[in-house]
Formats: structure tokens, sequence, C-alpha cells
């Protein structure tokens, strides 16, 4: 077995250790995203998130027998977003080989001149493409796709949504909170939950408030975070 396989699985072990793991690698997830997506993204894209997911889905799912870790979860980021582009009837149509890949040591190697600039001289890389605008519909159906690991849905939103002027403040600051920072974001990915040992430690935001408006909080923090530009005005500018 190999080293990052060998880390892979004893990232199992812990949260701790699944986040440094994946902290470790995300040039790694990273590329493979922009290699699926066939153009640049960042951060703050869906598909970062998506893979970020994919990638923690890869960790536990992956076992001695399924190969090298790094060819695994390759695979099992390229399906969760091509899923994801099914979801939204919205394919790239060009495919592009995968070669092994370099990040900082971290995993398979890969040659310096196979990178995301050469693919994109190249033409197999289309940095300026976007999908297209979705009807209200289509980002119902998405964000009820994104929330579902969470173990709800958003029929159950209405009843924990806030009603008190105070209130609103507090899960406003709530979800600027997790929107902008993005270690807490991806916390929250990772845990299906609310960082709530590091919300409460905001001004004015109890843990009462978090558990009663938590399904809230999270579905708002992923439209905020994600392109749901017609839900986002349900939630108000931040």
């Amino acid at each position: 077995m190999d080293n990052i396989s060998a880390m892979a699985l004893a990232s199992k072990k812990s949260e701790d250790s699944f986040y440094t793991f994946a902290m470790d690698n995300r040039r790694f997830i990273m590329k493979c995203a922009c290699l699926t997506c066939k153009r640049l993204i960042t951060e703050s894209d869906d598909e970062w998130s998506i893979a970020l997911i994919a990638f923690y889905e890869a960790v536990n799912k992956y076992r001695e027998d399924k190969g090298k870790f790094s060819s695994f979860a390759r695979m099992v980021i390229s399906g969760r977003l091509k899923d994801y582009f099914d979801s939204q009837s919205s394919y790239y149509k060009n495919e592009i080989s995968t070669a092994p890949f370099s990040f900082d040591g971290q995993l398979e190697d890969e040659p310096d001149s196979y990178d995301l600039k050469v693919a994109e001289a190249s033409g197999k890389l289309e940095t300026g493409e976007t999908p297209g605008t979705t009807s209200l519909q289509d980002e119902i159906a998405l964000i009820e796709q994104r929330i579902h690991p969470y173990g709800f849905t958003l029929h159950e939103i209405g009843g924990c949504s806030p009603k008190a002027e105070k209130t609103k403040a507090a899960c406003r600051l709530i979800i600027k909170e997790i929107v902008y920072d993005n270690d807490l974001f991806c916390q929250m990915v990772r845990k299906r939950n609310l960082p709530f040992a590091e919300l409460v430690k905001l001004e004015g935001v109890t843990k009462k408030t978090l558990e009663r408006h938590r399904k809230y909080l999270i579905t708002a923090a992923e439209i905020m975070h994600g392109d749901f530009p017609q839900l986002a005005e349900y939630i108000g500018n931040l």
C-alpha cells in the first residue's frame, strides 16, 4: 500500500484527522474538480463544496481492495460532480483525460507540464464557461439535493425560520459568519451540522438560537454560499 492510501485509512479515525488530511490535499481536490468541470473554479463555487463532500465520501468508503486512494478519490469526485451537472441538465460536452496528480507531495505525481494552463491553451479547459440561468424550480430541486445529507427537507424549514427581529439579526450574523469563513463552512459540510462551538462565541448568539433554527441556518448558508440567486432573495442581503 502506498503512503497516501495509508494516510487516507488513518484519517478515518477522527474528524480532526480527516480535516488535516483534506486540507493537506485541497489542491488535489480542486484540480479534480477543475478537470471534471472543464473550467477553473474557486472555493466559493458550488463545485468546490461538492468536491470536498465527495472527498470525504471517498475517505469513508475507501478500503485497501479498492486500489490506490488517489485513483479512487478522483473517481468519486468526478462522479459526484457529474451527478450535480445531471441535476442542472448542464453537462459539460468534452471529456478530459486525467493524468496522475502532484499535490505538494501529498498524492500521486504528475508531469509538471500537465497543468491547468496547458489544458486551457490546448482548448480542453473552458475557463469562461458558467452554468446557464436556472429557474426557481431548478434552484429548489438543487438545494433539496444539497441539504439532503443533513437529514431534513425544505418542507421543514418554515417551522424553524426566525420571526422576532432580534432573532433575525442573530441569524443573519450566523449565516454571514458561515458563508464568509470557509473553514466554518467546510466544517459544517463535513459534520453535517452547525459548528456550534465557534458560533456561540459570536455576540448575541446563543446555543438555543442555533438549535432552534439549525435547519434554517444550514439551508440559508448553503443558499448564500452557492449559486441560488432567486432563493437568495428570500434570505435577504447579507
